[in-house]
């Protein structure tokens, strides 16, 4: 497996909030995180990529320990974050956003491949990013952390406060991500419709532990997991 996670735990001074979380991601795989808000979702992907440091348990990449190592490390290891809310530089333009993304790699990036990814971009180059939509500074973040050519990206939260079109567009580009690139992708995501549609497997998190694991279509049919994020009586997957 490409990114392991074995018996987390983590939180904030004395407030513990993780509690022994385990799962894994391999290459060319999408692994969806879904819980209610409060469920320790942020605070996991915070824990994986050094912005706080566990308190017991570890974190391996491509069977290198990176527990507890500094965030500013982490992407030259191969792990690239997108945080919620986009956190795109709004004073500097689009172009220069992307490049930020290649520092791990001593400033060399494809930008042409993620303008492939995101053509609606190759109009806004030198654009700020902070006059963009909220869409188009979601696909900044995004095509950022890919700049640092990663073999695992964790994102947070991609599609919040985006139109439904925005969202299946960013939906579809992180499926092919996954599939011609062979990423290892971790996906926190409120929208449990469109996570797992593309997702391979789900892990469910109440309340900073994971409560369940399974293929979307094998968690659709519980009634907890239907009823808490999808709404209404459990049904069978199609």
């Amino acid at each position: 497996m490409t990114l392991v996670v074995s018996g987390l735990d983590a939180g904030y001074g004395q407030l513990a909030v993780l509690h022994d979380i385990s799962f894994e991601v391999a290459r060319g795989e999408i692994v969806a995180v879904v819980g209610s808000n409060g469920a320790g979702k942020t605070t996991l992907l915070r824990a994986i990529s050094g912005l706080i440091r566990p308190t017991a348990g570890s974190v391996t990449l491509e069977g290198r320990t990176i527990t507890g190592k500094p965030a500013e490390k982490m992407a030259g290891f191969g792990l690239t974050h997108v945080p919620e809310n986009r956190l795109c530089f709004p004073s500097l333009s689009v172009r220069d956003n992307l490049m930020l993304g290649a520092w791990a790699k001593g400033g060399h990036g494809d930008v042409d491949s993620i303008l492939e990814l995101f053509p609606r971009l190759r109009t806004r180059m030198g654009q700020a990013a902070g006059t963009l939509s909220g869409g188009e500074q979601q696909m900044v973040a995004i095509g950022r952390g890919l700049m640092a050519d990663p073999t695992a990206i964790i994102l947070d939260e991609p599609s919040i406060g985006l139109a439904p079109k925005v969202v299946a567009e960013i939906m579809e580009v992180l499926s092919r991500l996954c599939v011609e690139k062979q990423l290892a992708v971790l996906l926190v995501e409120q929208n449990v419709h469109a996570s797992f549609k593309i997702a391979h497997r789900a892990v469910v998190m109440h309340r900073g532990r994971v409560t369940l694991t399974g293929t979307p279509a094998e968690l659709v049919k519980l009634p907890e997991v239907h009823n808490a994020y999808l709404g209404g009586a459990a049904t069978p997957a199609s």
